[in-house]
């Protein structure tokens, strides 16, 4: 289908639902209600993720965005996806973005019945810090600060003993000098360096694993976590 026909299809059936007065447990809206996230498509290709963090944290907080990049060159890919910490914030961003126009384009928001990562290499995929010290989501492969590429995965040391531990030994720099600096590391670059986005993105981490709990907890009946 079209996506602007899917737009108009969505518009259509909230405008029906407003003019007939329907409780929240009557709309459509209800039977996403297990799911905390929304597809954004239509995406302007400049777009970043604090883009779209700036855009949809309009009707709630948001723990988790997903923009799409292709693999090989870094670029968006013009959708994402979007996780609020409060599910009855998705209702309003479908409702309010849905065919709404940024940076020119006409916008598609959805809900999302089921949210999972495409392959099993990228499900095991998990949030990470870069040496220059911020924290990125695992949908990055590069730092959203220096630029510097996601970590290698560790790979478990073979053998054991004395030969294991001389297979360890990492000699020193060349000329017995100070670690030289990598080719993306540029003038920015600080060792060790903390800042605001930094901050934001353990606070969004920490929003993330709350979120998740209090959907657990849903889902099985207990308590709301605090």
């Amino acid at each position: 289908m079209n996506p602007l026909t899917q737009i108009k299809n969505t518009q259509k059936a909230t405008l029906s639902e407003v003019r007939q007065g329907l409780s929240d447990s009557a709309s459509w809206h209800a039977k996403f209600a297990n799911s905390a996230y929304v597809f954004a498509g239509g995406l302007s290709f400049d777009l970043t993720e604090g883009d779209v963090l700036a855009v949809f944290s309009q009707y709630g907080e948001i723990v988790d965005v997903n923009l799409v990049r292709h693999e090989e060159t870094g670029k968006s890919r013009g959708f994402a996806f979007v996780c609020y910490e409060d599910q009855r914030s998705t209702v309003l961003a479908v409702d309010n973005l849905n065919g709404a126009t940024v940076l020119g384009r006409t916008i598609r928001v959805e809900h999302v019945d089921d949210y999972r990562l495409k392959d099993e290499e990228a499900a095991k995929r998990k949030d990470w810090r870069c040496g220059c010290g911020v924290e990125n989501f695992k949908s990055r492969d590069n730092c959203h600060k220096c630029g510097g590429p996601r970590p290698a995965p560790e790979e478990p040391a073979s053998g054991s003993g004395a030969g294991a531990a001389a297979a360890m030994d990492v000699p020193p720099p060349p000329g017995g000098g100070a670690r030289q600096p990598e080719a993306w590391e540029g003038p920015s670059f600080a060792a060790g360096a903390v800042d605001e986005d930094d901050a934001m993105m353990r606070e969004l981490k920490a929003r993330k694993e709350a979120a998740i709990a209090r959907a657990r907890a849903a889902a099985e009946g207990l308590p709301l976590p605090g």
